[in-house]
């Protein structure tokens, strides 16, 4: 089940390095991260979520390689 679980993950990683860039999105400057978590968690706005997410996603390519 795990293993299912990471191939799906990387699965998902990979297709989205592959974007028009090639790459991750640049992280957030803290400002930024600030105002989307305030949207998301005050307005239960889901695209902040996602933005949040997507910025984040060098991170948890990071954990996954480790673990």
């Amino acid at each position: 089940m795990v293993s299912a679980f990471l191939l799906l993950i990387n699965s998902v990683l990979w297709m989205l390095r592959l974007g028009a860039s090639g790459s991750f999105p640049r992280p957030l400057k803290t400002a930024e991260e600030q105002m989307y978590l305030e949207r998301w968690i005050n307005e239960g706005d889901i695209e902040a979520r996602n933005t949040l997410i997507e910025h984040n996603l060098r991170l948890v390519a990071h954990i996954i390689k480790k673990g």
